[in-house]
């Protein structure tokens, strides 16, 4: 009897992941690349500003100290620029210094969903005699069968599992055009059991 090795009964949802690690990766380069732009051009308006500002300051300053020979109008208009100066200085200093959310904070992107995450679990033994385990399971007929085990586990639900036997639910169909059945092997309440199914049928674990 030939099955199916567990590897190749993964080998669809492992594909799955790495294609979505691939293109969140690249996701993840253009985002960073783009904030990097973004933080050059911030960076070089604001030395610019820095400059600006201190040229605004210095001249401001000269009329005000100078009153006397400058127009009230020029000093006034010195004046004002000189306090929006500082203004503009202080908020400028709150961004950039205490501002938190100034910068964008890059961080990975990846999240599997539930029963992908199961996938990659390595199976352990049941914490308590309460818990619902799934030993073995294998899904086929004749001489083509297939590890449905890891299905069978991702698909357990506040310690109960119900699942239809069927290919769609159970990830393929090892043996096309041929009735196959649901061999699994299971632990509850500390107990071992084995339940055959057969397609199309409902599988309810555990049992009443």
């Amino acid at each position: 009897m030939t099955e199916i090795s567990p590897e190749a009964s993964f080998q669809p949802v492992i594909e799955r992941i790495k294609e979505r690690l691939r293109e969140e990766r690249e996701t993840f380069d253009q985002h960073k690349a783009h904030e990097n732009r973004w933080f050059l051009l911030r960076l070089v308006m604001g030395y610019s500003s820095v400059i600006l500002l201190t040229g605004i300051m210095i001249v401001s300053s000269y009329i005000l100290f100078n009153f006397a020979s400058f127009s009230i109008t020029v000093v006034s208009l010195a004046g004002a620029a000189l306090f929006a100066d500082t203004l503009g200085l202080i908020i400028s200093i709150w961004k950039v210094v205490f501002n938190p959310d100034f910068m964008t904070k890059l961080a990975p992107i990846t999240q599997l969903e539930e029963a992908e995450a199961k996938f990659l679990e390595t199976p352990t033994a049941p914490s308590a005699k309460s818990d619902l385990a799934i030993l073995s399971a294998k899904y086929g007929a004749n001489n083509g069968w297939m590890d449905v085990a890891p299905v069978l586990r991702a698909k357990i639900k506040d310690g109960k599992l119900q699942i239809s036997v069927t290919n769609e639910e159970l990830g393929g169909d090892p043996t096309p055009g041929v009735v196959k059945k649901l061999e699994v092997t299971y632990v509850y309440r500390g107990q071992t059991y084995s339940k055959t199914i057969p397609e199309t049928e409902m599988l309810s674990l555990p049992e009443p």
